[in-house]
């Protein structure tokens, strides 16, 4: 009975944290004007979101997405 009861919390712990937020470093190229000129910066965002869509549409804005 015991091992019954542990592999269904185990099962059960398994499916919670497959659907976990995992965090994302993301980096998007900035164009900066100024009355001096144009420079090129990095848009740095730290993202955590547990859904692939939010990411895929992240990357779509031009973001570069690492895993944190």
């Amino acid at each position: 009975m015991k091992k019954i009861v542990l592999a269904i919390c185990t099962v059960i712990v398994g499916l919670g944290m497959s659907s976990c937020s995992k965090c994302y470093t993301c980096e998007a190229p900035v164009e900066i004007t100024t009355s001096s000129g144009t420079t090129q910066d990095v848009n740095q965002q730290e993202f955590c979101t547990a859904s692939p869509q939010e990411l895929e549409s992240k990357e779509e804005d031009g973001f570069v997405c690492t895993n944190s």
